[in-house]
């Protein structure tokens, strides 16, 4: 189950991908009733960039997920301190502002998203719409910091 929360969790960095990608350095996630809080550390690699998720969750733990994209909507994987997870993320921008992905585990998608990136670059909204029947459909915000 722990592993389904942090895939999820995972699942709200992808609406931050558009264009060019993001600006590097530090998001922050609003606070919302699940009791995760997220920091996301952001860095140009290549020809993409490497997110960087650093976790506190709701028992007290930590946790540090990494996934680097190049916005192709091909799966990218998904590592979880430091182990590969199982999981990827398949990003696909839409335009210079809008994103969507599909996030799978083992293959098997548990989740979809659309994101957007508000017009001065500050805020980025993502609605999930989960496979797994009891996870519920999410809004969660970003901060740039």
């Amino acid at each position: 189950m722990k592993r389904i929360a942090l895939a999820i969790c995972l699942a709200g960095l992808s609406p931050i991908l558009w264009a060019d990608g993001i600006p590097t350095g530090t998001w922050v996630r609003r606070a919302n009733k699940d009791g995760i809080s997220s920091t996301m550390f952001v860095e140009a690699t290549g020809t993409g960039q490497k997110l960087t998720l650093k976790v506190r969750l709701g028992d007290g733990g930590t946790s540090r997920m990494i996934v680097t994209t190049q916005w192709d909507g091909k799966d990218a994987p998904v590592y979880i301190d430091g182990k590969p997870s199982g999981e990827t993320m398949a990003i696909r921008m839409v335009d210079d502002r809008h994103t969507t992905t599909i996030l799978k585990m083992d293959g098997k998608p548990i989740a979809t998203q659309k994101s957007e990136v508000s017009a001065d670059g500050k805020v980025i909204k993502t609605e999930t719409i989960h496979a797994i029947p009891e996870a519920q459909n999410t809004i969660e915000y970003w901060d740039k910091k």
